[in-house]
Formats: structure tokens, sequence, C-alpha cells
């Protein structure tokens, strides 16, 4: 779930324009346009859609109330009809009432209701069904004992007027009732444990500009126009593939002889050789969103996965907050960053990303590379040799752990082995172990590991409490098992506020706190690269998505 994760994590979201007509310009031949993805894609369900690559896909299948697009300058979400074709707010604010388009439908010709809206609230609020969406509800109005009722909260005035009632007024109203629309009329047949695994998954009803073609395969998703879409009109291209490719030196091997048009994620030296020698192919770079870092597991894995009731006691190696600090030390990250993505890496000293520049902590500066204070610090947390074997131990027990990376994902395995040497050269045992996409976001999730190198693309609003809130069972993000009760007090005040300047202040202290504990050796921000065969005619892509206005694609005669 790296980037539901970041689902989170990713959660996250770039959404469809409002524009009810096509974009003026030259008329274009519409055959097939490839993407190279190094993942398959197993089912299109915004409920659990577990990676970026597949909600960028479900962002042009499903409806959603409202568009935005990302202020650089500001830092912000700037939002505008999509589904819902305006809205007005109501009691002070705590109210938006949405009014939806009236010629919006299903790819079965059923019209987009408000109750496919209401529905799909109660879906993702149950927790039942476990979805990724169950912290958007956390603002909507409750009854006077504290539960949620959705049909209260989420209320359907006719088919095309729904109101959404929140607690409070608060800056992410708009963002919270941005998620992907499900058509009630297939999702209320389906029992709700079969929900993750109907075949509806992998032939998902749409709304957006693109269906999914009866001949796609979890290896080779088929897009094509969605004749019946008003939201915002049927794709232009014939087809649009995601073809999985996992190995990334493949990829690129296609990307240059044509097989595939677009990639992203490229490395430096690809960069270098593609602009030297490959003029048909362009490549664009993206504001930071990225982060890239080393996860420390605070409580014992066992302890949280064993049978019975989950217990939670901290770690015998990352529990303490000196030995994640000397770690942290112990590492190179500035080297790692040039080395490995030059230009296209920033330093990090936290999780928000530099394009919140309003939120950044500009005070922070990254903890120093110091191998030998890094020895120091280990050595007053009792971390010594005693045994001359080379590995410090405490209590009999050596510093040796294994280091998960996901299999398949070159600048994380590339990143876990300089850190091996690294930390051996203070002592520190490092067993790198790879797992697949699958197992390793899973394991994750369910708090196996003990240590990883991963990465993920922040949401594009401030959203840290996925990731850093104590309640482990409502926050499962949060995969270093990171609990501290200031972090809980200045997340609830940062969600509670309209006024950006408070919102910054608690934001900056969230990130010291996070800095002084060091759940995360926080690496590097990494700009996105994108390479785009210069075939295909009006990509945007952005901060928001690589598929952004993907609709609006076409593809030059003759190329």
């Amino acid at each position: 779930m790296a980037a539901s994760l970041l689902l989170v994590f990713a959660g996250l979201v770039g959404l469809l324009p409002s524009c009810s007509h096509r974009s003026e310009g030259p008329v274009w031949t519409n055959p097939t346009v490839v993407v190279g993805i190094s993942s398959p894609v197993n089912a299109f369900n915004p409920i659990f859609a577990p990676d970026a690559t597949t909600a960028e896909i479900n962002e042009l299948l499903y409806p959603m109330l409202v568009s935005s697009t990302f202020d650089t300058v500001s830092g912000t979400l700037v939002y505008a009809p999509a589904l819902a074709r305006s809205w007005e707010k109501g009691r002070g604010g705590r109210d938006i009432v949405f009014h939806l388009r009236s010629d919006a439908r299903w790819a079965d010709g059923k019209p987009v209701r408000a109750s496919d809206v209401q529905f799909t609230f109660e879906l993702y609020a149950d927790p039942e069904v476990g979805s990724r969406w169950q912290d958007v509800m956390e603002n909507l109005e409750r009854e006077r004992d504290g539960s949620l009722v959705v049909k209260r909260a989420v209320v359907v005035r006719n088919d095309s007027t729904v109101v959404f009632r929140f607690k409070r007024v608060y800056a992410s109203q708009l963002f919270d009732a941005g998620v992907p629309i499900l058509p009630a009329h297939i999702f209320s047949r389906i029992p709700k444990p079969d929900l993750e695994t109907h075949p509806v998954n992998q032939q998902p009803m749409a709304a957006g500009p693109f269906v999914v073609a009866p001949q796609s395969t979890s290896q080779e998703i088929i897009l094509v126009p969605n004749q019946t879409s008003s939201l915002p009109y049927p794709a232009r291209l014939e087809r649009l593939v995601f073809r999985t490719v996992p190995e990334y030196r493949t990829r690129v091997l296609q990307l240059r002889s044509g097989e595939i048009d677009m990639m992203s994620a490229l490395e430096l030296d690809d960069i270098r050789a593609i602009q030297r020698d490959n003029p048909q192919i362009q490549i664009l770079t993206l504001p930071p969103r990225r982060l890239h870092f080393v996860g420390w597991n605070t409580i014992e894995p066992i302890s949280w996965t064993g049978e019975g009731l989950k217990t939670l006691r901290p770690h015998p190696l990352f529990g303490s907050a000196k030995v994640r600090r000397a770690l942290t030390m112990a590492i190179n990250r500035t080297d790692i960053a040039r080395s490995l993505l030059g230009p296209f890496a920033l330093p990090a000293v936290g999780p928000v990303a530099p394009i919140f520049s309003w939120a950044q902590n500009e005070a922070l500066r990254p903890v120093p590379y110091d191998p030998r204070a890094a020895a120091a610090l280990l050595e007053a947390e009792g971390w010594k040799d005693r045994d001359g074997d080379g590995i410090l131990d405490k209590d009999g027990k050596p510093f040796a752990f294994v280091l998960r990376v996901q299999s398949g994902v070159t600048l994380w395995a590339d990143i876990a082995t300089v850190i091996q040497q690294q930390l051996r050269a203070v002592k520190i045992e490092a067993i790198i172990q790879q797992a697949e996409r699958p197992v390793f976001w899973s394991d994750l999730i369910n708090k196996k590991y003990d240590a990883w190198v991963a990465g993920f693309e922040v949401p594009l609003e401030v959203r840290l409490d996925d990731m850093w809130h104590s309640d482990l069972e409502t926050h499962p993000l949060n995969i270093a098992s990171y609990r501290n009760p200031e972090v809980d007090k200045l997340l609830q005040r940062v969600r509670s506020v309209t006024n950006q300047p408070l919102a910054a202040r608690d934001l900056k202290a969230i990130q010291s706190i996070l800095a002084a504990d060091q759940p995360f050796t926080f690496l590097f921000w990494e700009r996105g690269r994108i390479a785009v065969n210069r075939r295909v005619a009006n990509v945007h892509a952005n901060v928001m998505a690589m598929t952004s206005d993907a609709w609006d694609w076409q593809v030059i005669p003759g190329r």
C-alpha cells in the first residue's frame, strides 16, 4: 500500500476536471498509448486501492464531487466543479450542499445520483469493510453518543442534491468530500465480505472518461473511451494501456525502442543516455512529492502479530529514540541522494514535502552524518562489542536485524546496499531481504518487519494523521508504530482549524518532535521524472498525477 500508504498515502488524489466540452486544437489520430508500470494492477476498487498506480487508474474511471489542481506557488489545492456542478455552505460553514450534474451517467446508462454518494460514504465508513478512506469520515457530524450514522451526516435531499454535515468548519472539508463515488446499484448487491474479491473489481462500472476493456488482464490494463461520459467527456485515445514490465531495465529498453510510450522514475544515468541518444523522448521533471526513508518499527513485531490480544512492547533495538538517532547519524544520506538521483533529490528532515512551503519547518536541519558520534551514542545506550565479533551487543543480543525491501524497486535495493555498508562501519549488521510488493506492504501494515527501505507520494493536502497518530488500530498506515500523545494533540488541532498560519504552527511543532524522535530516517525527497514519447500530444503530467488529463491525450499523425 505504498502510495495508499499512502494511501496514504497516497490518498490520495488528483481529481477529474469540470469542463464538459472538448478542448480546442488540431485533430490527431487516436490509436494506442502504452504506459509502462512495474507491478500488476489486480483490481479497480477505490475502497481498497493499494498503490498510486491503481489510484491513478481509478481516477480515470470513477466520478468525484469536485476536481482539483495544485497551486505550486501557494502550496494548496484549488477546487472546481466535477460531478457537483456547484455547491454552497450552510450552518456557518458546517454544511456543504452539493448540486449534481443532471447528465452524469454510469457506463450502463443509469444516472449518477445523490444516493450513490451517500451509499459510497456508508461503505467507506464501515469498519467491517476496512476502507482506506475511513479517516475522511472523522469530521462528519456525529450522534450524541459519538457514533457516526452516515445517512444523517451525508443527507440525500433529492436525486441531484446531497448535503454533507460536518462537526466543525475546517480547511479540508472539500478534500474529505472529494473521494471516488461508487455505483450503488452495483455494490449494494455485493456482501461486504466479498467486496475485495468480487469480479466487479476487474470490470468496474465507470462514469469517467474511460472504461476497462473486457480483454484486460492484471498484466495489461486496457482502457477505452467511455462513450456515455460527461465527466468531462469520452477519452480521445482509442486505447490507453498500462503494461506491467516488472524489471526496470526492461522498461527502459522498451521505452527507448518505442514499445512503451511513457514511464516514470528514471534513474540518473538513463536520463542522461536518453537525452543524448533518444531525441524522440522528452523528460518531464515534476515538483518533489515522493519521500524515501528507512523505517524503524518502534514496537516488538511479535507483540503485534502474535496470537491473542495485541500488546505493545518497545522494540529491543529500535524502541529507543537515541538509538534511532544514532542510526540516522551513521547513514550518509547526502551521498546516497547525490549518487543515486543527483539533482532530482532534495534533503528531507520530516514528512512535510517541499511543495507545502507554508507548512515546512525551515528551522530544522538534517541530522548530521557523524559515525563517531553515532558510535558514542550507541555505547551510551549500552551497545558494545563485548565478545569481539565485530557486532555490537547488549544483554547477550547482537545488534543485527533484517532490512526489508520491495523486490523490483532498484532505487530501494541500491539504498539498502549502501546503508548495509555504512551501518557495518559502526558494527551493526543489516541483512537485506526482498519481498514481492503485495507481501511487502501487507506485512508493513501488519507491523511484521523490524526495519525497511521504502517511499511513497504524500497526499496533496498536508495530512499527517495516517502515519503518525498513536491509535494503531484506526491508523494502520502508522507503519513505524509511533506513539506520542503530544503529536496526537497537535494533529487534532491541525484538523480543526481553517486558519493556515495556525495550522502551520502546529505542523512545524510536529516536525520538530519527529526530528527528535527519528521514527524514520528521512533520506530525501524525489523530484518526479516522467519520460514521454513525443508522438503523444497533450500530456500534462504534473504533481497531481502522471496521467493528469489523460482523456485529452492524442497521437500525432505519422509518429
